[in-house]
């Protein structure tokens, strides 16, 4: 009996010997877990309040996109111009929506033609973003982040 004891120990012991926990520091969680994220995507779009309950990704983004431009043309609409010239172009605005939800306009090329009849043109666009109603940033694993857009805005007069 004292034989079989003394086995069965023995067996204990090396077994567990053999059964050995493996430690995985923070850092290399964090590594894994950096090396999986898409940076060059959001979970959720910024949103106006009235796009808030859109639950598609793509409904999300399509709203912000079409309130957006809806919201610039209306301010824009705002200011009588009078050209001798017809002018049709079309303008990349690159806007900026930062983790608190400010809008800025980042860059915008406008051309000769425009810069000349509407000089104040600029200064209208920087206006109307800056009146945009509460917009709630992108997120990104549920962390408010900065997002950029590039939109288009097409000028026609005739």
């Amino acid at each position: 009996m004292q034989k079989i004891l003394v086995g069965f120990f023995i067996i204990c012991m090396w077994g567990c010997k053999n059964i050995e926990t493996q430690k995985v520091s923070s850092e290399t969680i964090v590594q894994q877990e950096l090396q999986q994220i898409d940076w060059k995507e959001v979970e959720d779009y910024p949103a106006f309040p009235v796009c808030e309950n859109c639950t598609d990704k793509l409904a999300q983004k399509q709203c912000f996109e079409t309130k957006l431009s809806q919201y610039l043309y209306a301010s824009l609409a705002n200011h009588k111009v009078y050209l001798t010239d017809s002018i049709k172009a079309r303008i990349w605005l690159h806007l900026t929506i930062s983790s608190e939800g400010k809008p800025q306009l980042s860059k915008v090329n406008l051309p000769e033609n425009i810069q000349q009849n509407m000089p104040e043109f600029k200064s209208w666009l920087d206006t109307a973003v800056m009146s945009l109603p509460k917009i709630y940033p992108a997120r990104k694993r549920g962390i408010p982040v900065a997002t950029s857009f590039k939109l288009p805005l097409v000028i026609q007069s005739e």
